[in-house]
């Protein structure tokens, strides 16, 4: 097949972009939970969940193995939950947040593991 005819059947072949309706809009409001990840092991005695979120949300909440929600505090961008006094095991967390006009999302729950680690033995003084 010759050049000429090898070009025209590639623009032959050229389909119609996309139409601008036609595209998939992103959600202009979300809430993530970004840390702790899906999977994640925690070793520490205290904890701070970070929520990020896109949009005019007003009240962010936390939900740790389908408890109660629990209010988050906003600070330097993001939406915080502190977690402390919590045993070792498997949880999971979901997050809903709310907007100014009242809409609700709800993420899908994010498991992660408590694996707290053994405190040293002290070592024993001798008797005098």
């Amino acid at each position: 097949m010759g050049i000429a005819k090898m070009v025209w059947s590639m623009n032959k072949k050229k389909t119609a972009a996309p139409k601008i309706a036609d595209a998939v809009k992103p959600s202009k409001v979300c809430a993530v939970l970004d840390h702790p990840q899906q999977g994640e092991k925690i070793t520490a005695p205290h904890y701070t969940f970070r929520v990020g979120t896109i949009g005019e949300i007003t009240r962010v909440e936390i939900s740790l193995n389908t408890g109660p929600w629990q209010a988050c505090r906003n600070s330097v961008g993001y939406w915080w939950y502190d977690w402390a006094d919590y045993a070792a095991g498997k949880y999971q967390a979901a997050v809903r947040a709310q907007t100014k006009d009242g809409q609700v999302f709800t993420s899908e729950p994010c498991k992660f593991q408590v694996a707290l680690a053994i405190e040293a033995k002290q070592p024993k003084t001798p008797k005098k």
